[in-house]
């Protein structure tokens, strides 16, 4: 639901909330200064950017009530985010959760604590094992879901390229794979500087910002959702709707290759009140300080449910 709403108040063009929000001749809506961004056509008419019609000056009308509508949402999300780090119910969802390292590709490295994972130049020795994914760079998080609403953080720094998902647990292993929904992979990616990509089938452009260091998994098998939220600021990044949950679902860990990135580092977050331990040799970042804030962006999706 709110992402259905942040969508309906984001113009197209200039990527913010719309700003005194119109109606061309299409139905095409935009900022009212964004009008001027658009290639003229027709005399003074303009070209919509999405569709042949053309739109003269006379069939460019406001759209009062949308504007109201962003207003009441850029109001609201203060609040929202006020509510969040004040309540510390989230507590009761956070899971502790260690990596699967029978299910690690072995160019996989997984560090001491089980929780930090990158990927290496060299193949691993690992027994052979059905779990284990043979040509996809990542591994899976070692508790399985199939029930309830389950909440957990991970830290990705200052990657450049990365991709955090919930995944079934029949996906394949031995082949390649395409990380969709279609495929059972609920995945947000970052595909380099600054570009951000939900696992929907098109693939959905994500605006996030600030920039992310730390984002948030809320799974909730029971209402059939999985959404993501920046830890930095409470914001929403993105909910899958209507997820299957026949079987058992688990997280999904896959850094980038050194190749693309050597400073590519995922690393699951402790609960509030699980000691924190940063073995010698991990990707050296110390403790992570968002570990210890008590809140998260789930309350803000239980409130709207």
């Amino acid at each position: 639901m709110a992402e259905h709403f942040k969508e309906a108040c984001r113009c197209s063009l200039c990527l913010t909330y719309l700003e005194n929000p119109v109606n061309m001749r299409c139905g095409y809506i935009c900022c009212l200064q964004c009008i001027h961004s658009l290639q003229e056509a027709g005399g003074n008419g303009v070209l919509c950017p999405c569709c042949p019609k053309v739109s003269q000056k006379n069939d460019i009308r406001p759209n009062s009530q949308l504007g109201k509508l962003v207003s009441k949402v850029k109001d609201l999300e203060p609040q929202l985010r006020t509510i969040l780090q004040m309540n510390p119910r989230i507590q009761k969802f956070q899971v502790v959760m260690t990596l699967d390292i029978d299910t690690a590709n072995n160019y996989i490295i997984i560090y001491e604590d089980l929780r930090c994972v990158c990927i290496g130049n060299f193949k691993h020795d690992r027994r052979a094992c059905t779990k284990r994914f043979k040509f996809v760079l990542c591994v899976l998080g070692s508790t399985r879901f199939t029930s309830g609403r389950h909440d957990w953080e991970v830290e990705v720094e200052t990657s450049k390229q990365w991709n955090v998902s919930v995944c079934k647990e029949s996906v394949h292993r031995q082949d390649e794979v395409i990380l969709s929904t279609e495929r059972g992979f609920w995945t947000v990616s970052l595909m380099g500087e600054g570009i951000f990509l939900a696992s929907t089938m098109p693939l959905t452009v994500l605006i996030v910002n600030p920039r992310l260091y730390h984002m948030g998994v809320f799974l909730d098998i029971d209402m059939g959702t999985i959404s993501f939220y920046h830890v930095g600021d409470g914001s929403h990044i993105f909910t899958f709707p209507k997820i299957s949950a026949a079987e058992s679902l688990h997280a999904f860990f896959a850094p980038a290759s050194t190749v693309m990135d050597d400073e590519s580092f995922l690393t699951i977050c402790p609960v509030m009140g699980q000691s924190i331990v940063s073995p010698a040799g991990t990707h050296g970042k110390g403790q992570c300080p968002f570990c210890m804030l008590n809140w998260s962006w789930e309350i803000f999706f239980l409130l709207n449910m």
